[in-house]
């Protein structure tokens, strides 16, 4: 098992990723829990400018055999909040 980052997996598991992690904010990829306010009455901003942005700040647990390890239900993401925070 080892980390690495979304942008360096190949196509096919970078798809799976997007299948897996549907919590992710991206402008191209609102999750249900983005369409509420926040507390203070404010929509979420995107986390991410599109999903290739949020591969490129993203790591992932891998096994040996190069797919996503099903043990681990979190990534670890960097978000670049292309909207401010």
């Amino acid at each position: 098992m080892s980390l690495q980052l979304g942008s360096q997996l190949p196509p096919e598991i970078q798809k799976e990723a997007k299948r897996r992690f549907i919590h992710r904010f991206t402008a191209e990829h609102k999750p249900e829990w983005a369409y509420r306010t926040r507390s203070d009455g404010k929509p979420y901003k995107p986390h991410f400018a599109s999903d290739q942005d949020w591969l490129n700040n993203t790591y992932f647990y891998i096994k040996k055999n190069g797919t996503l390890d099903n043990r681990f239900k979190h990534c670890m993401a960097h978000p670049t909040w292309p909207e401010g925070k």
